[in-house]
């Protein structure tokens, strides 16, 4: 007879690093709301990746993708990172299942686990490391494309977004 095994969430025995998961999730987003919502400049310093190697680095865009979406500029945030939306949802759900960790006491460490060694995940983080690649190549040697695919304004917005890197 076959049994099914039951995993048990184990108890959370520290919610230290819990808590600073999830201050580290929700301040970024909270002060992005907050300056692109009152229309204040936020000054950020040189990018240290760009400045060390000379060339972008693949998360290059990701806050000002962030601070479009909290003003609900979609396009704008699409053209400057196309994974911004995902970043958000993947904070928030990180912030979600932190809150839900330290209300419970119970660790979902079984659950990470489970996603971290799906397919699905593997597949995100090639399509990041090629859509990485791509703007690299298109801010560096801009192809012409065949069948008039340069003149759309999908790959105009594309282009506009790799130059402004």
């Amino acid at each position: 007879m076959n049994q099914v095994k039951v995993i048990a969430p184990q108890r959370l025995r520290s919610p230290f690093w819990r808590i600073v998961i999830l201050t580290a999730m929700v301040s970024p987003l909270a002060i992005a709301v907050w300056v692109e919502r009152g229309g204040r400049s936020f000054p950020f310093p040189p990018c240290l990746f760009q400045w060390a190697f000379g060339f972008p680095a693949p998360s290059c865009g990701l806050t000002r993708a962030v601070l479009a979406l909290a003003t609900g500029d979609w396009a704008r945030s699409l053209s400057y990172h196309l994974f911004g939306p995902a970043f958000v949802l993947l904070a928030v759900a990180l912030t979600l299942s932190t809150t839900t960790e330290l209300i419970t006491r119970r660790s979902l460490a079984h659950w990470y686990e489970r996603i971290w060694q799906s397919r699905v995940t593997f597949a995100i983080i090639g399509l990041y490391v090629l859509y990485y690649g791509l703007r690299l190549w298109v801010r560096y040697a801009p192809p012409t494309l065949p069948w008039g695919l340069g003149e759309t304004a999908l790959w105009q917005q594309f282009v506009a977004g790799a130059i402004a890197l």
